[in-house]
């Protein structure tokens, strides 16, 4: 589709080149020889228009000064089309930033006189900006506010142009059927007007979009349906070499390569008999690629060798500079003149330079306002981007505490409330006379058991929750993970010995780098989830080795194991929390609250396990 518009474009300058070039000359003469602003101002949005397509940074420059006329007269319907022709000037330059300005002024001219008409047009010009900066949501936005005014003023034209636009918007973004949808409908209004050239021109884009959905016979047969309609119609040659270069894309591109050459033979004879190299040059381009895919890399360089040769040859160094030359042969021209009345002139000079001063001087002040200005901008978009960053900062802490609000209520209304009713249960049943000896005793065991539980798990919930509501950095210092080890076996001997669980150590004096709460709580919980998982009579081993410059605890039970799946869950934090072989309750946050603290002092967590024959957990320290 890009490749079809730019060769009409290219048409497009070629006729307009050939038939303005003779004309720009007289134009200068006569703007020499007009005194009058009116007069002036047309002659400058002339030749304006004229260096519009093949110098767009001269065309600026008249039209700036027509526009300046324009204002002195005050007619504010030629400042605002000047502004929208040096917008498309600048999108000629592919300066964006200038070219959206200018359209934009131009939006705010035409609001100011109601001019419908041409204000859906500048919304249009604007969407294709941002189509061609692939700024699709911006494009839509004003795609749709220009279908709005044109849909109340009824223009069936203009119309059916947002329509097929709007088409092609949806072609460049891969959605086909909405693109066949507005294309669709934009060729029922060229129908319904009894537009012969808005019809066939939908009928080609539609072909294009089914080419780009690589529906080969619905693209060809859109194609064929524009050909049938050149043949009543009074329609240049070029054009219908471009329908044959399309037709031979599209079987090119499905494989159909003995169809595509002849539809490329076809429209090469067509360009050659129109004189029209850009289109003759976009089939060598194509056949280029097509033979490239079939791997006959002989006419693939062949073809691509007439490609540049016409390339080379169409905009030389002469042509480039014609339209400059013609200007500067007038300035000489010019300047002779003036060197005549220059003795008529002395005065008017003098006026003129004390007028250029007075000018470069409001330059400079307005220049000075403008840096003002932006100095000021510029400080309150910094104080604004530090408040964001505060703002999001504030964010980031909400969200952290009400997960942390989230989790607490979820341990304390399940977890913590079930422990806290089975020790009320135990409590009021040890009153229970008609109890014997031995249940009072194992009611006690249990009530012991569950306060013990209880308590640790208050001790976990309120250190994970102090380390996510602070989200202090701990001071690393030298430990002694012997230490560590006795003050953790201390803690849980008694609830080994409920369960005849018997720890093994193999602990020599290691010193590593971390913080002794940090890794007291670490070991704690690791000991705990191992016995809490070990049968009555098991053995768990703890044993402290080092490797290179790391230090690894390893703690190991023969309890019940966990399968890949319950492995894998537990490893991304997303555990239900398990009851142990004798019933014992967890909150869930042993092993979460055991990877984050070990992250906090450079340390980590790994478990390996395997049904039926225990679990492993290892802590892998920095050791000093």
């Amino acid at each position: 589709m890009h490749k079809a518009f730019i060769v009409c474009c290219i048409l497009f300058f070629n006729s307009f080149l050939q038939a303005q070039t003779s004309s720009v000359d007289s134009l200068l003469k006569s703007l020499d020889r007009e005194k009058t602003d009116t007069g002036r101002m047309k002659l400058y949005n002339s030749i304006g228009n004229f260096y519009m397509d093949n110098n767009a940074g001269k065309a600026i420059d008249y039209l700036r000064q027509a526009r300046t006329l324009a204002q002195k007269l005050r007619l504010p319907l030629k400042v605002a089309n000047n502004n929208y022709s040096i917008g498309f000037c600048y999108l000629m330059k592919g300066d964006f930033d200038e070219s959206l300005a200018h359209y934009l002024e131009s939006v705010k001219g035409y609001e100011q006189l109601n001019d419908s008409f041409r204000l859906a047009n500048a919304f249009m010009s604007i969407g294709n900006l941002y189509t061609q900066n692939k700024d699709f949501a911006r494009t839509a936005i004003y795609y749709d506010r220009a279908r709005t005014i044109i849909e109340l003023q009824k223009d069936t034209l203009q119309l059916i142009n947002i329509l097929a636009q709007t088409g092609i918007l949806m072609d460049q973004q891969l959605k086909f059927d909405s693109a066949l949808q507005y294309l669709q409908e934009a060729l029922r209004y060229s129908r319904r007007l009894g537009d012969a050239d808005m019809e066939t021109n939908t009928l080609s884009n539609i072909g294009l979009t089914y080419k780009h959905q690589k529906n080969t016979e619905k693209a060809i047969a859109y194609f064929d349906s524009v050909l049938v309609a050149y043949k009543t119609m009074d329609v240049p040659t070029d054009n219908v070499a471009a329908i044959y270069n399309n037709i031979g894309a599209t079987h090119s591109q499905a494989g159909n390569f003995a169809a595509a050459r002849v539809a490329f033979d076809k429209s090469v004879a067509l360009a050659k008999s129109a004189g029209s190299p850009f289109i003759e040059m976009e089939n060598y381009n194509n056949l280029s690629d097509m033979f490239g895919r079939e791997k006959n890399f002989a006419l693939q360089a062949a073809y691509l060798k007439k490609y540049y040769d016409i390339k080379d040859s169409l905009f030389t160094a002469d042509n480039k500079n014609q339209l400059t030359q013609l200007e500067a042969d007038y300035q000489v021209e010019k300047k002779n003149a003036e060197l005549i009345k220059k003795d008529v002139e002395v005065s008017s000079q003098k006026n003129q330079r004390n007028l250029s001063l007075l000018v470069a001087l409001s330059a400079a002040i307005v220049l000075l306002i403008l840096i003002f200005f932006f100095r000021k901008t510029r400080k309150n978009n910094l104080l604004l981007n530090e408040k964001n960053q505060q703002i999001n900062h504030q964010n980031v802490e909400l969200e952290t505490l009400n997960g942390v609000k989230d989790r607490l209520f979820g341990v304390i209304s399940h977890d913590l409330r079930n422990p806290l009713v089975t020790l009320r249960s135990y409590l009021s049943l040890t009153d229970d006379p008609a109890l014997q000896e031995e249940t009072k005793k194992q009611f006690k065991e249990s009530t012991l058991q569950a306060v013990a539980q209880t308590s640790d798990m208050l001790d976990n919930l309120l250190v994970w929750a102090n380390m996510q509501i602070k989200s202090t950095t701990p001071s690393l210092q030298p430990v002694q993970v012997d230490e560590i080890i006795e003050d953790a076996l201390g803690a849980v001997r008694v609830q080994a010995e409920q369960k005849r669980v018997v720890l093994h150590q193999q602990v020599a004096a290691t010193t590593v780098l971390g913080e002794n709460t940090i890794l007291t709580i670490a070991v704690r919980n690791i000991l705990t989830n191992a016995i809490k998982f070990s049968q009555s009579g098991g053995n768990i081993f703890i044993e402290v080795s080092k490797e290179k410059d790391t230090v690894l605890l390893s703690i190991k039970d023969q309890g019940v194991g966990m399968s890949p799946e319950q492995l894998e869950q537990l490893n991304a934090n997303q555990a239900e929390t398990t009851a142990g072989t004798t019933g014992e309750k967890g909150s869930g946050l042993g092993i979460f609250l055991v990877k984050e603290l070990l992250a906090k002092i450079n340390a980590k967590l790994t478990i390996t396990s395997e049904p039926g024959l225990g679990t492993t957990a290892t802590m892998e320290f920095d050791a000093l």
